[in-house]
């Protein structure tokens, strides 16, 4: 698969990766809340920003990438249970909920599977 991120300096641990922006050089609550560890004065925690990497990709980008995904299995799956409760029941939408449910699905299928039968060059 060919991801990409945009990844940007991590200014909480200043791109070192380990968080010592708490008191005395220590790691900071957050990064030690985000560790599920209790008590004070951890040193030497991975920054949770960034997750040690010294390199964070913002929420947004991350939010975009996954909304197709989302978005999908939010139409998908309530399509396909539609269908199938209006065939069981013998309904009488089940017609035109058919014809309103093929193309949609048929597009987001499309779309998830246009370019994996295209070798690459």
């Amino acid at each position: 698969m060919d991801i990409r991120a945009n990844l940007y300096p991590c200014a909480h641990c200043a791109s070192q990766g380990t968080c010592k922006t708490g008191r005395d050089g220590s790691s900071c609550a957050v990064c030690v809340k985000h560790h599920e560890l209790k008590g004070q004065g951890h040193v030497g925690l991975a920054c949770g920003t960034c997750g040690g990497l010294g390199q964070a990709e913002p929420g947004t980008e991350r939010i975009t990438k996954r909304y197709p995904v989302i978005l999908s299995f939010l139409i998908v799956y309530p399509l396909f249970i539609g269908l199938f409760l209006a065939a069981a029941f013998k309904g009488e939408y089940f017609t035109p909920l058919l014809g309103f449910a093929g193309p949609l699905l048929g597009g987001v299928v499309g779309f998830y599977f246009n370019n994996r039968a295209v070798p690459q060059r």
